[in-house]
């Protein structure tokens, strides 16, 4: 007697959102690919390869934003007294001047835990600029 097995394993179909989720828990401290691949019961190699498409930009269903503003959660919080005072503003070209009205500073926590503190009127770019390479 003989046993026929009629289940057909077929590849899993990764939703772009969930491929970047699983890379940006890559970039969380003290993750690895081998423990978020065997925590997903996924290939390492898969992982390894989208983590380099991310980074060099040519992950299918992502448009790289190069130099061009993005849209990013913000969430606005009250100035602790214990807190340092914020740090200067750095400089851009073509300052806007308000007189009478000191340059209000902008807090970015990046995903790796890195704070950067900038006034409100740096340029987008330079921002986003500044963020990748910190956040890297």
């Amino acid at each position: 007697m003989s046993e026929v097995i009629s289940v057909v394993a077929r590849r899993r179909r990764w939703p772009v959102e969930q491929k970047l989720a699983l890379v940006e828990e890559l970039s969380r401290p003290g993750a690895s690919v081998a423990a978020v691949a065997d925590r997903h019961g996924m290939s390492r190699s898969l992982l390894f390869d989208w983590r380099r498409q991310v980074r060099e930009g040519t992950m299918p269903g992502v448009v790289r934003a190069d130099g061009a503003p993005t849209l990013v959660p913000v969430r606005v919080v009250e100035a602790a007294a214990s807190r340092q005072a914020p740090c200067a503003p750095l400089p851009s070209r073509g300052p806007v001047v308000r007189p009478g009205k000191a340059a209000a500073m902008v807090e970015v926590v990046l995903t790796n835990g890195r704070v950067l503190r900038v006034s409100e009127m740096i340029r987008p770019e330079v921002l986003g600029r500044l963020a990748a390479a910190l956040d890297a």
